[in-house]
């Protein structure tokens, strides 16, 4: 198992601004940003900031894109959300798919970007996340998590019909 580095790490509880802290954490991206998430709860993940921060990595080149890893896709179906709207402008670079298949251990709930940046949500019943803009093991371990789900995700048909 790895751990996450205590260097450069910052604590953020429910009462925070956890999406101020993903904001901050997006200012750095270059390449890539892979979210895997229960359902991208509106809490976290529908704000304009964050939007935008997405939209500025998805736009900086061919090479550069947002992966989104789904659990859930139904909430997304049934109301408005930032993220969603945005997949729908740039849906060749900001990519949303749903999991066909996602072990019990794995977790839900963080973010990476490039190689080096995490924003973490252990898990429902621990409402204390984390981030760090530098912890390149960690965000290794959960790149390969993420991208063997990705290999085995599928675009969710439902998601075509998105209200904007």
């Amino acid at each position: 198992m790895v751990r996450p580095k205590s260097e450069g790490r910052v604590e953020i509880d429910a009462s925070g601004d956890q999406a101020g802290a993903l904001c901050e954490l997006l200012r750095g991206a270059q390449h890539i940003v892979r979210i895997f998430s229960d359902a991208l709860s509106p809490q976290l993940f529908d704000h304009a900031g964050l939007a935008s921060e997405l939209s500025r990595v998805a736009r900086q080149g061919r090479a550069c894109e947002v992966r989104i890893l789904l659990k859930d896709s139904q909430f997304l179906t049934r109301r408005t959300h930032r993220i969603g709207a945005l997949h729908q402008r740039l849906v060749s670079s900001v990519l949303l798919r749903k999991l066909t298949y996602c072990p019990d251990h794995y977790v839900a709930n963080y973010m990476l970007v490039d190689d080096g940046g995490i924003f973490f949500i252990p898990n429902e019943d621990d409402k204390v996340c984390f981030w760090n803009r530098d912890d390149r093991p960690l965000v290794r371990h959960y790149t390969e998590q993420f991208d063997e789900l990705w290999q085995r995700s599928s675009p969710d048909p439902e998601l075509r019909f998105m209200p904007m």
